[in-house]
């Protein structure tokens, strides 16, 4: 018998348990509870979110650019299009996922949703807060796989936004874990992406190798093959591409896939005959596939890199102009084209004009998002110039050689020239025209056949001749509103328009201009029909009827090619003066094809070879000195000891005073001459400042030292120059003026020559009489005071109290200093002569003390004979480096003081090379920049850090780069700025100054107020 059981017993059980699980909802305490927390959690808005994540990765891989020309990207490009395509799904993700988060926190699935959260906000492109969830997952989760996941994500974050330090750490942190394999797939592909950012391919090989096998996608597995495949043809491993190739065929690809591992298994494979004559039919038979047409493009461009492995660069050529001419489904395909294009003229063929043409193509071509892009613009710019000198040189050239043949064979090769030339200008323009015929009967047959098809217009309709009378409502089926869209009426025009007029262009006067044509519209006529000439009797050319027209006169065949020939003849350089002109232009363009070999090109060896080229042509060439120190560094460097000797004889064989000489024969010379240059400009203030004060024998005595103690500087001109203001205050006028015109001749090049001409021409003038009352006052002068034997006083000019010469000018706040004159009449005399002294030296604001003043002037009226001139304004310049020192009147002039700083001998210690120049004066706008790159170039293991400019002193400015380990480096750092590399190259050292300095002492250096004559006294005591 079987025991009912009541239905209130399966009702009083339902009840239990709906309250069971009500308080298993309300809290997380019992297993219950936890249980169904994790259900809720993960069957509801996890799960959701999951699927939806999977699916917008799913396309963004599939939307990944497959450009097979370069390595392919492991990961989707993230930019502004995918995220605003996905951002409503990923939205929707984040919504999802944080359900669980929020209502079902203590569930086991929180830190899951937490990492659907991170991988939506990362592929939002919202990578700080990718990164902050897959931190706060792997800090709290207690999940070991969620804390690998989140790991993976970070380091997945750092690649993206270039923080490969901190992926190298999270990398080296998982090495240490032990995970699903879907994880290490995730790690080993990271890796991988990280060592190709790095640049290091081998160890992208290596991760990739290992996780090849854990993808379990058929399709993403051979894809991610074929990468591996690029990367080991790039690293020159052609059997191992090949596995991997064949790997791929074996396993049925998409069809795309399948047909660019084909290509590249022709890249990979031996250069046998039998590969060869295989490769040859399997490329034939690509191209007669009707599925491989849109790739055929492709399939040229790869027979002409198959043709280049050969070295059989006229048929690689041909089949890349093949390729360009096919149309394309690639964006990029034809910038590649373009690109092997250009390496092999330039590479291979040495045809520059054609590199830089197809260079040029390239960046036209390209998407400016390759990878390529910006490295191939650079080189099409650097062509383009390199091309220009190249030409120079080839063109010189070519005119020299032909400059060198004997007048009858000068005369056949030019009527050659001129003849191929004639004849290529026909051969074009028959081309052009037969383009045009062709043309022209395309758009004729095209009118004819529109002419000749039905049409829906009747009646008026037909009449073009009154568009007015067009119907809009009866031209429906012609599908136009108006006459001019409507194709049928528009065909039956032109063809009318022809068979009248014939194919005429589109010009000004139409009816009359002559043109070749099958019309009646003959030339005689004007271009006219016979509708508007009538017949034969008839012109409008303006011939009346009956008579002849005028016979066209007989042109001479060969004038066209003897006008060219004439041409030709122009150029050819046959004079002295032409041929050194042509061979200034030949050395100039060699000198800078060695600089864009060195320096643009990287091409170093070439660089050298083409300045090793110039200084053989042209030894004593105005380049010759830069490209002999150039390659005397170079041989030096390498090293090469015969050749580095060869052109430091060089140097100092031909150019024994330059530069670049004293630099070999002393490496310190530099430092000599900025030491020399200091001192001299030290006495010559002291000296100038003396002749301000009109101490004029102690200016020359001090002047005669100064010449006597230092006979050659860089100063000379200033010293000179000092010596005939001198002369014009204290010697007759007859005796300084031949000085005055002879210094522009002894020292063409100084800055002060238009002043010592504007002094000649003033002594010309007063001779002329043309100064007469130049020097008049227009005040009345004070009493001139001068000291004995000197100078006599200059003759005043007086007036009587009601009196003056001219407006009176303002008054000086204080009394001006009375310049002494030679006793000379004042018509004799060159105005203001004091003038362009005071526009070169100028006393430094650094004075120690002024010359006692002499007696004081009577209070009585002036004497005669005195005629007093303003002291010179204190706004005067300085000579470059000059620091003036004004001592007191006495009978010897004291010499400069040597500053007192107690510099500390630190030679082990930290030092820095510092950059002085005066204030505002900068050599250079940005020399701290150009400092910090060049040191990242070639002192990066140093980590040497650079100060802008800051004061030194109250004139001075300096930037300073330190620290280098000790006074050997520092000097070796000083030494190599002097270098070609360096920003300081091209400035000549014109303007500043450098020092070599420990720390300590550059904090005394700053705290004097930058006595730099100073610290030289030290450096050249204690350093080596």
């Amino acid at each position: 018998m079987k025991i009912a059981i009541p239905l209130s017993y399966y009702r009083l059980w339902l009840l239990a348990w709906l309250g069971l699980s009500a308080a298993g909802c309300a809290s997380d305490k019992s297993l219950v509870s936890h249980a169904l927390n994790n259900v809720a959690a993960r069957d509801n808005g996890f799960f959701l979110a999951r699927e939806k994540l999977w699916a917008v990765e799913e396309g963004l891989y599939k939307a990944r650019n497959n450009d097979y020309n370069r390595v392919l990207p492991l990961y989707p490009t993230l930019d502004s299009g995918t995220v605003r395509a996905t951002r409503p799904d990923l939205n929707d993700i984040i919504k999802k996922a944080s359900l669980p988060i929020q209502h079902r926190a203590g569930s086991d699935w929180t830190d899951d949703a937490y990492l659907l959260v991170g991988w939506a906000r990362f592929y939002k492109m919202e990578f700080d807060d990718a990164i902050l969830t897959f931190k706060y997952v792997n800090s709290t989760s207690r999940d070991p796989i969620a804390k690998q996941e989140a790991l993976i994500g970070l380091m997945r974050s750092f690649l993206i936004t270039k923080q490969l330090d901190n992926a190298k750490a999270v990398s080296d942190l998982l090495d240490k874990e032990v995970g699903l394999p879907k994880d290490a797939r995730e790690l080993f592909l990271a890796r991988a992406d990280y060592y190709l950012q790095v640049e290091e391919p081998a160890k992208a090989i290596e991760q990739l190798e290992r996780a090849v096998p854990l993808i379990p996608a058929k399709n993403e597995r051979s894809r991610t093959r074929f990468l591996l495949a690029q990367l080991y043809q790039a690293q020159g491993q052609d059997k191992e591409a090949t596995a991997q190739l064949n790997n791929i065929l074996k396993h049925n690809p998409p069809y795309e896939l399948d047909f660019q591992a084909k290509l590249l298994l022709g890249q990979v494979s031996e250069l046998d005959k039998q590969n060869k004559e295989r490769l040859d039919k399997y490329f034939a038979a690509l191209l007669k596939d009707p599925k491989n047409k849109e790739y055929q493009d492709k399939i040229y461009y790869e027979m002409a890199r198959l043709a280049y492995r050969q070295q059989k660069y006229g048929d690689a050529l041909g089949l890349l102009r093949t390729s360009a001419k096919m149309p394309t489904v690639s964006k990029s395909q034809k910038g590649y084209t373009y690109l092997l294009a250009g390496r092999i003229y330039y590479e291979n063929l040495h045809k520059y004009r054609l590199a830089a043409a197809y260079y040029d193509s390239t960046v036209q071509a390209m998407p400016k998002e390759n990878p390529l892009f910006l490295a191939t613009q650079e080189r099409a710019g650097i062509l383009q110039e390199f091309a220009t000198q190249y030409t120079i040189i080839e063109t010189q050239d070519s005119l020299q050689a032909l400059a060198k043949l004997p007048a009858a064979e000068l005369d056949k090769r030019l009527n050659t020239y001129a003849a191929a030339e004639l004849e290529a200008q026909r051969i074009a323009a028959a081309k052009a025209l037969a383009s045009q015929k062709v043309l022209a009967q395309k758009q004729q047959a095209d009118a004819s056949r529109i002419s000749s098809s039905p049409s829906a217009l009747s009646g008026t309709q037909r009449d073009i001749s009154n568009p007015n009378s067009f119907d809009a409502t009866t031209a429906v089926a012609s599908g136009a509103g108006w006459y001019f869209d409507n194709a049928t009426s528009l065909g039956t025009a032109r063809s009318d328009f022809l068979r009248l007029w014939g194919d005429r262009k589109l010009q000004d006067n139409w009816r009359t201009t002559l043109t070749p044509s099958s019309s009646p519209n003959a030339p005689q006529n004007g271009g006219a029909p016979l509708s508007v000439t009538g017949n034969d009797q008839t012109r409008v050319n303006g011939t009346a009827a009956g008579t002849t027209p005028a016979t066209a006169p007989v042109v001479d065949p060969l004038a066209e090619q003897n006008a060219l020939v004439a041409t030709y003849r122009q150029a050819i350089p046959t004079t002295p003066g032409q041929l050194q002109a042509s061979d200034k232009q030949v050395e100039g363009a060699m000198y800078e094809l060695g600089g864009i070999y060195k320096e643009l090109l990287k091409e170093k060896q070439r660089g050298y070879e083409t300045y090793a080229g110039e200084v053989t042509r042209y030894p004593r060439g105005e380049h010759a000195p830069d490209a002999d120190y150039l390659l005397y560094l170079y041989y030096k460097d390498l090293p090469d000891p015969a050749k580095a000797a060869e052109y430091a004889a060089a140097l100092q064989r031909e150019f024994p005073s330059s530069t670049y000489a004293k630099l070999i024969a002393d490496p310190l010379y530099r430092e000599h001459e900025r030491a020399l240059h200091n001192a001299v400009a030290a006495r010559l203030d002291s000296a100038f400042t003396l002749y301000k004060d009109q101490y004029f024998t102690r200016a020359k005595a001090a002047v005669t030292r100064l010449e006597k103690q230092y006979p050659k500087s860089d100063l000379t001109d200033r010293v000179a120059y000092l010596k005939l203001l001198l002369a014009i205050r204290t010697q007759a006028p007859a005796a300084v003026r031949a000085s005055a015109g002879q210094f522009a001749t002894a020292y063409p090049d100084s800055p002060l020559v238009p002043q010592a001409l504007a002094l000649a021409g003033a002594y010309k003038k007063a001779q002329d009489g043309q100064l007469a009352g130049a020097l008049a006052s227009t005040e009345k002068p004070v009493v001139s005071v001068f000291r004995p034997g000197e100078v006599d006083n200059r003759i005043r000019i007086l007036y009587a109290p009601d009196e003056t010469p001219a407006e009176p000018l303002p008054t000086p706040a204080a009394p001006a200093r009375v310049a002494p004159a030679t006793g000379l009449n004042t018509s004799a005399v060159p105005a203001k002569t004091n003038a362009p002294a005071e526009a070169i030296m100028k006393p430094s604001k650094a004075t120690t003390g002024k010359p006692k003043a002499g007696p004081p002037a009577p209070a009585t009226a002036p004497a005669p004979g005195a005629n007093p001139t303003p002291a010179p304004a204190t706004d005067t310049p300085v000579p470059a480096g000059a620091t003036p020192t004004v001592s007191a009147p006495a009978t010897v002039e004291p010499a400069p003081a040597a500053p007192t700083v107690a510099y500390a001998t630190q030679l082990s210690a930290a030092h820095a090379v510092v950059l002085v120049y005066p204030k505002g004066t900068a050599p250079a706008a940005d020399l701290a920049a150009q400092f910090t790159a060049y040191n990242n170039k070639f002192f990066r293991a140093n980590t040497l850090t650079v100060q802008a400019a800051q004061p030194l002193g109250t004139d001075q400015e300096m930037v300073v780069v330190r620290s280098l380990p000790g006074s050997k480096v520092a000097q070796s750092y000083a030494t190599k700025l002097r270098g070609p590399q360096s920003p300081l190259a091209r400035l000549r050292g014109q303007g500043y100054q450098t020092l070599t300095i420990s720390l300590a002492n550059l904090t005394l250096l700053q705290a004097t107020g930058g006595d730099l004559a100073g610290y030289q006294q030290f450096y050249q005591k204690v350093y080596p």
